[in-house]
């Protein structure tokens, strides 16, 4: 995905006449798909930013197993470095690229976020991932990974379970039934929510993209920006205080951003708002409740674990009088074979 500036002129909700800076996406087309996951596939579980305790991993590869699958783990999982990195930059790059080049794998999960894969995005091999396009799966800092797959090799990615949290505690049956349907190509997959999830009401369509707030916000301007005009952004965050999603929400807006957007979905934004979760409500009412698109909140995606697994870079609708979110079409592509 390539963006270019274009200085433009517009009414801020505020009212207010402003120059911004807007990104207009080049390709705003949906992402290659990848291959689709079944029950018997293999899959690499990658430490790309902070480390993990064996016992949650390990408990948490017995439950994938449990399901069918062959898991693989990355040698540096448990490595610590700084004490915030699961090992120096160049062993996580080594470990994720060497997963990503060998065929053996159907998908990729991860250990868990932190912090760490930001640090490592001019390295991954992006023409290994748009080869031989497989699920890549995971949230919080692995947005940096989401954002920088499709941006250099378009390929759609997906926001959704770890193991250090999703899996060590076990999913749902409903996420699970979702996770397992999506991606082995099942259609259309829909999701019913309640009355009370609606900040503001409307019907929209377009090509779904986000992640954590913090990543989306940290990567504008990067070459690893992934921005949809005339998409559906979804967020969450974890233990940031109302005024730091303010600032984060205040420069997508100044740049012209939200004002490009057909739709938004909230998740879970665990811990936010500090002790004064009043002034976090004030603040997406300020954002959100006037802006003419229909808003989501508090959608079961994000740092409380059991997601819903989110496709980035494919077609999604909402409609907020039927309460329902929907994905029409698969999110893997059925033409590649299912297994190995």
């Amino acid at each position: 995905m390539i963006f270019i500036p274009c200085l433009t002129m517009r009414e801020t909700e505020f009212g207010l006449q402003v120059h911004s800076t807007t990104f207009m996406s080049l390709a705003s087309s949906p992402l290659t798909r990848p291959r689709p996951l079944l029950r018997n596939g293999h899959v690499a579980v990658l430490a790309a930013s902070s480390p993990s305790k064996p016992d949650r991993i390990d408990l948490a590869i017995r439950r994938l197993e449990a399901e069918g699958l062959r898991v693989t783990l990355a040698p540096n999982a448990f490595e610590v470095d700084r004490p915030y990195l699961a090992g120096p930059d160049h062993v996580r790059l080594a470990a994720l690229n060497g997963a990503l080049r060998d065929p053996v794998y159907d998908a990729f999960l991860f250990t868990r976020g932190g912090y760490g894969a930001m640090r490592i995005l001019d390295g991954i091999d992006y023409e290994a991932i748009a080869r031989d396009p497989r699920p890549i799966i995971g949230y919080s800092d692995i947005t940096a990974i989401h954002q920088a797959v499709a941006s250099r090799a378009g390929v759609a990615t997906f926001h959704g379970p770890m193991l250090n949290f999703d899996f060590f505690e076990g999913l749902s049956h409903n996420t699970g039934t979702w996770f397992w349907n999506a991606l082995a190509g099942d259609s259309p997959l829909t999701y019913h929510f309640a009355p009370d999830h609606v900040l503001a009401p409307g019907r929209a369509s377009g090509i779904l993209f986000g992640g954590c707030l913090s990543l989306t916000h940290a990567l504008a301007g990067t070459p690893y920006d992934h921005w949809v005009e005339g998409g559906i952004w979804f967020w969450e965050d974890v233990e940031e205080p109302t005024y730091r999603i303010d600032r984060m929400l205040t420069h997508l807006r100044l740049s012209g951003r939200l004002q490009t957007i057909q739709g938004v979905m909230i998740g879970k934004l665990k811990d936010c708002g500090g002790s004064e979760p009043a002034g976090l409500e004030l603040l997406l009412d300020e954002f959100f409740g006037r802006a003419g698109i229909p808003v989501l909140r508090d959608m079961p995606f994000g740092h409380h674990g059991d997601n819903l697994l989110m496709p980035i870079g494919v077609p999604v609708e909402i409609d907020t009088d039927a309460g329902t979110f929907i994905i029409p079409d698969p999110i893997v592509d059925n033409s590649v074979g299912r297994t190995r």
